[in-house]
């Protein structure tokens, strides 16, 4: 049975979320190749030899293939014969061949997918933040640092923060992280400690990050953990002072051990450059730990912090919802981007940008999530997908859209279509570039593990 569940959950939801993200992909070359009196031969769902499918009135053939991952359409003379163009361009013309439509109709059929992927992303963001709602920032100190300026000036574990600075604590996590930037230094804090306002004066310590394009930033803050969350056990290096030697059953039997109390934990946040360690204290809901003992939880190498899992969200009205998932769209575009300058230059791996496995880890454990994070979160994932799916396709590459693209660009520089020979040419130059990217990135790897 848990097989089966896992099988559920990681290989037919995969399935499932990728096919229909590319199914939405396609479906915008077959509306914008049919707006443009396009005649599309075939819409496939999946890949392989058919299982079942229907011919409709326009000798379309809607299929589903053997192999339901992903999908394409056909359309009719996609590329103009090398010979007797001129004579046969009207009769292809009449019969709907995509070739003899001009260079802007061509390109918008191209450009049709990845639009498709961005819109639908847009459109489905707007209705999870309108009916389901913005996540809001669950104000209980989960999880405090050790030495960082709120444990220095006496917040608790369980403390609810009220005010920040003078002002009420703001109901997203990033107007929080605004609120503590703006305050002053040490920082006004007001918390609800069992029923009494309690007042604090925090100093804020910096917190190094790193920016979507590696660049190196910083943060002020407290020094606390905002409502609650896992944390997986390999990355626990001791529980109360007691070393763990990374050893996950050692972690899990001193965690079972001290439920029902706070405890100090020692994280090993491993990293490029160096090896970040922190020491927080939480306290251990056995409530919310019981996977701890069950080796079939999800949760069974992972421990809870705070004392609701629970996601809370707050629905916003119809324009917010709009301006919010723009922003949420712009983020997920600026992440792709990011990651691909980063494997560039040497600072991601490769493995960063993920695949069907990564996808399948994604769905998968959003399918044994629901319970606190509810189902807004696959229409996330599907969202992320849609927009990158959309974004890599335009990329000037063999077999993408972008490529597609390309030929078109040059047809509108030279005023001409790209010969047959100029065609193959770009084709290997755009080949060539992904082999460099790939042997760039490996030769840097087979240094760094040189030196």
């Amino acid at each position: 049975m848990y097989y089966l569940e896992l099988f559920l959950s990681y290989g037919v939801l995969t399935a499932v979320v990728l096919t229909f993200v590319i199914f939405i992909h396609e479906m915008g070359h077959y509306l914008m190749a049919r707006a443009f009196g396009v005649k599309v031969e075939a819409f496939s769902v999946g890949f392989g030899r058919e299982l079942f499918g229907r011919t409709d009135r326009r000798g379309m053939r809607w299929r589903v293939c053997l192999f339901p991952i992903g999908g394409y359409v056909v359309m009719r003379g996609e590329l103009p014969p090398f010979k007797d163009a001129d004579q046969s361009f009207q009769e292809e013309y009449e019969a709907g061949s995509l070739w003899t439509r001009t260079n802007r109709q061509r390109a918008l059929v191209a450009f049709a997918g990845p639009l498709a992927n961005f819109v639908f992303a847009f459109i489905l963001m707007i209705g999870v933040y309108f009916f389901a709602g913005k996540d809001v920032a669950n104000p209980f100190i989960g999880a405090l640092e050790i030495g960082a300026g709120a444990e220095k000036a006496g917040l608790l574990v369980g403390d609810r923060l009220i005010e920040i600075d003078g002002q009420p604590v703001a109901e997203s996590f990033e107007d929080i992280v605004k609120q503590t930037q703006n305050g002053g230094d040490p920082l006004s804090v007001v918390v609800d400690r069992d029923g009494s306002e309690l007042s604090f004066q925090v100093s804020l310590s910096d917190l190094k990050e790193e920016g979507d394009f590696g660049e190196k930033t910083s943060r002020k803050v407290m020094g606390v953990v905002l409502g609650s969350g896992s944390w997986a056990l390999e990355a626990i290096e001791t529980v109360d002072a007691i070393p763990t030697h990374h050893d996950i059953d050692t972690v899990r039997a001193l965690l079972l051990s001290r439920l029902g109390q706070e405890t100090v934990v020692l994280f090993g946040l491993v990293k490029k450059e160096t090896d970040v360690q922190k020491n927080y204290r939480i306290y251990l809901s056995p409530d919310l730990n019981r996977g701890l003992t069950d080796p079939q939880s999800y949760y069974y190498s992972s421990v809870f912090y705070g004392n609701d899992p629970n996601v809370r969200r707050k629905p916003l009205p119809f324009f917010q919802s709009i301006s919010a998932s723009f922003e949420f769209c712009g983020k997920v575009v600026k992440k792709t981007v990011g990651v691909l300058y980063q494997i560039g230059n040497g600072t991601k791996d490769s493995g960063d940008l993920g695949g069907v496995v990564k996808i399948g880890e994604m769905t998968g454990g959003a399918a044994r999530q629901t319970e606190h994070l509810g189902m807004s979160i696959y229409f996330k994932i599907l969202v992320v997908l849609s927009m990158n799916i959309g974004f890599l396709n335009l990329l000037p590459l063999p077999m993408l859209d972008g490529g597609h693209l390309s030929f078109n660009l040059y047809e509108a520089i030279r005023g001409k279509a790209p010969s047959p020979k100029t065609r193959a040419y770009i084709m290997v130059s755009s080949v060539g570039f992904v082999l460099a990217f790939v042997i760039f990135v490996n030769i840097r790897d087979i240094f760094e593990i040189l030196s």
